[in-house]
């Protein structure tokens, strides 16, 4: 999918091109309004790429990234399906080593892999190797990021698990992989087959949005979120909530940093996943 940043999208396409497994189909999903001059600008820089796996579609109206990504798994014809943003890159083995690791793993419906931060074409993070126990928990709880451009998933399971939900503006990504977690397993590939940039910061929400964008996720998860210890449940509140105490103090909202520590109250636990995750990050940043 791509909307009003079309700079980088050549390098993501050609990404996609260049894969080792050669049968597969490169789906543009432009998002922008029909011929406005972001959907022009998308289409100028597809002109001149005669391969005939890349297919382009147009939505007929901008929704968000979730119907965008669900009007891509529509038009694919393949077993599976992978996603890949506009301003990122895979590795060229990167398809070929996750379809292999599921023909090896036919118990697993989806597999994702490692990834490297890149800022103003620098690596600058890698996300550090995980292991595929309790995956819905560390999904929910935030203990592993995994991102739509590092998965590759079964689309019949995908579909039937719901694909994105079109109410979300964001945390699709994290809804989708919850739901199609629940209904069958992923697994993990640790190498490093993903490029993500990080330098653009385009329909990042205030703090005031991404409460409001939380509480309608958490809310959708719930279903997810109760089958799951009170202990554990406690958990996985806390570290959204987290979440919303570290951006509320970049926008020195320090009110709102404290209504929302004292929602996480004593939580050891909690405490302590914030600890792991701190650790974890500061690894990716020495790595």
């Amino acid at each position: 999918p791509t909307y009003k940043r079309s700079e980088m999208l050549l390098m993501a396409v050609n990404s996609a091109l260049a894969q080792t497994h050669w049968n597969i189909e490169v789906i543009v999903v432009d998002d922008n309004i029909p011929n406005d001059e972001y959907s022009l600008a998308v289409q100028e820089k597809l002109k001149d790429i005669s391969d005939e796996r890349l297919v382009y579609v147009q939505q007929e109206k901008h929704i968000n990234g979730a119907a965008a990504r669900n009007w891509g798994i529509k038009t694919a014809k393949g077993k599976y399906v992978a996603f890949l943003d506009d301003d990122d890159e895979w590795m060229p083995d990167k398809i070929d080593s996750q379809l292999e690791y599921l023909k090896e793993n036919p118990c697993c419906k989806g597999c994702s892999c490692l990834y490297t931060f890149y800022k103003n074409g620098n690596p600058i993070q890698k996300c550090p190797p995980y292991l595929n126990d309790n995956l819905l928990f560390k999904i929910l709880s935030r203990s592993v990021q995994m991102f739509t451009s590092t998965i590759l998933l079964d689309r019949e399971i995908l579909i039937q698990a719901g694909m994105f939900d079109e109410e979300l503006v964001r945390h699709q990504d994290l809804q989708m992989l919850a739901d199609f977690q629940a209904t069958a397993p992923i697994a993990v590939l640790n190498e490093y087959y993903v490029k993500i940039h990080k330098d653009s910061d385009i329909n990042r929400p205030n703090i005031r949005k991404a409460i409001e964008i939380k509480v309608i996720y958490l809310e959708k998860m719930k279903r997810h979120i109760q089958t799951f210890s009170k202990s554990e449940q406690k958990r996985v509140y806390a570290a959204h909530n987290f979440e919303i105490v570290v951006q509320a103090i970049k926008e020195k909202k320090i009110g709102l940093a404290a209504k929302y520590l004292s929602k996480i109250g004593i939580n050891i636990s909690a405490f302590k996943d914030v600890y792991t995750r701190y650790l974890s990050k500061k690894k990716m940043r020495q790595g």
